[in-house]
């Protein structure tokens, strides 16, 4: 039986500046900060054809070319280092900073401060995509994307569940050993649901196809340990 491996194709990590000298218009605030978002397939699979492999098409957002899209390729993920930690018992949720989440919507404003008089900093556009927690009220969070960048996110708009970014193109193997064969291939910046994660430092990840494997901690964006 032939053996086929499968790409996970990436979403670009978009994110929307709302830069107000080029998108006035679009920089007024619509009162909604976690907007559900319909996903459209992306037309254009990316394949490599010195592989025998099954592609997977990423599904990307449908962007309105007026908004000043920016999309971003991270080289080196921000440091965790020189964030202060608050434990579970002291703050507002009940959980500890810094946590991860990641995003309910497809589309979630970042504002600068943590009120809706503030004005929105970037607009998040990848449901899934995880962020870190650094700072909190009662209804707000303060989280920093994989970028370094940070803003304000309205509580209703995050979830406690987990998922990573890829930090470059990665293989995923059946077993959590590198001897064990590889059963999918995802690519950098893909977004994908963290399953657990062993104490050798090896982590079990799926796609929303079903489609899981696991692959060293060190390469996703999310699965740190924070403690």
């Amino acid at each position: 039986m032939k053996k086929v491996a499968v790409i996970l194709t990436s979403l670009s990590l978009n994110l929307v500046s709302l830069n107000l000298l080029n998108v006035t218009a679009y920089a007024q605030d619509t009162g909604d900060d976690n907007i559900a978002a319909s996903i459209a397939p992306s037309p254009n699979p990316s394949t490599n054809p010195s592989l025998d492999l099954a592609t997977i098409d990423a599904a990307e957002p449908s962007l309105n070319s007026k908004k000043n899209t920016l999309r971003r390729l991270v080289k080196a993920p921000p440091s965790f280092k020189n964030i202060y930690h608050v434990k579970a018992e002291n703050t507002p949720s009940g959980f500890q900073v810094p946590r991860f989440v990641s995003l309910k919507f497809g589309k979630v404003n970042g504002r600068t401060g943590p009120s809706r008089d503030h004005p929105i900093a970037w607009q998040y556009r990848r449901r899934g995509l995880p962020l870190l927690v650094v700072a909190e009220t009662h209804m707000w969070r303060k989280v920093r994307d994989i970028t370094g960048d940070e803003s304000w996110v309205r509580k209703p708009a995050l979830s406690g569940e987990k998922y990573v970014l890829t930090l470059e193109t990665t293989p995923l193997h059946a077993k959590p050993e590198t001897s064990a064969r590889i059963s999918a291939q995802s690519q950098a910046n893909a977004v994908l649901k963290l399953e657990s994660c062993t104490d050798t430092q090896w982590c079990k990840v799926s796609a929303e196809n079903g489609l899981k494997g696991w692959a060293p901690r060190h390469k996703f964006w999310g699965a740190e340990t924070l403690n």
